[in-house]
């Protein structure tokens, strides 16, 4: 996967900003929640009458990592370069059921976004902030080769440009140091593409996809 690029990334801007002021850098970890990959509607019916069937193809809720560094603008604005990863099981879920490790393998996800950050209060102990910007996401799957799935998933990476929001707050223990929790939304689109699957599986859906990552960390400012 990349985490390496992302680490890497992170690193140089640390170097660059090494002489600098007004900087801070964060880390933190959390629930990943996946949104729908894609959904397949089957039509059901017997001589009672009719109706339809939905399966949505997404992953199981893991935890994810986050890192970034950010740069003070004003005592208002701020930007911050984000890396998050998780790593977990591609999973079906039914209209009427939670979700079932599905055998067709794994997903790795690593996204980098580039948020403008808005401080909505800008001193005491308790400070929040709204966030948006650019992300850019790449979806890294390991299938297996010996999957009967009738939803059988591509094998490899693939990116997707896509948006960022969110918001979050952080208790400041000192000038340089704070607890931070936040919560963003990584919309993208979907890395699946209804010509990979297999006409007769009922109506294949491929909705934008949200995936929600909530964490809490530390951030520290130099």
């Amino acid at each position: 996967m990349k985490r390496t690029l992302f680490f890497l990334l992170l690193c140089a801007c640390l170097a660059s900003a090494s002489e600098a002021q007004s900087w801070s850098v964060g880390a933190g970890t959390g629930p990943f929640v996946f949104g729908d990959f894609l959904r397949r509607t089957l039509q059901t019916g017997n001589e009672t009458g009719s109706g339809s069937q939905t399966t949505k193809l997404s992953a199981a809720t893991r935890a994810g990592l986050a890192g970034d560094i950010e740069r003070n603008l004003s005592d208002r604005f701020a930007i911050r370069l984000e890396g998050t990863f998780t790593r977990a099981p591609l999973a079906v879920k039914g209209s009427r059921e939670g979700g079932v490790a599905l055998d067709a393998g794994k997903i790795n996800v690593g996204t980098l976004m580039l948020p403008l950050v808005f401080r909505i209060n800008r001193s005491g102990a308790f400070r929040f902030h709204i966030m948006g910007g650019p992300a850019y996401a790449i979806y890294d799957i390991s299938n297996r080769s010996n999957t009967t799935s009738t939803l059988r998933t591509f094998t490899g990476s693939r990116s997707r440009w896509g948006a960022a929001v969110g918001g979050g707050g952080g208790w400041w223990l000192s000038n340089r140091f704070a607890i931070e929790g936040q919560l963003t939304d990584i919309s993208t689109t979907s890395p699946f593409r209804r010509s990979e699957f297999a006409a007769g599986l009922g109506r294949i859906e491929i909705p934008r996809t949200h995936n929600v990552h909530t964490t809490i960390g530390i951030r520290y400012r130099f």
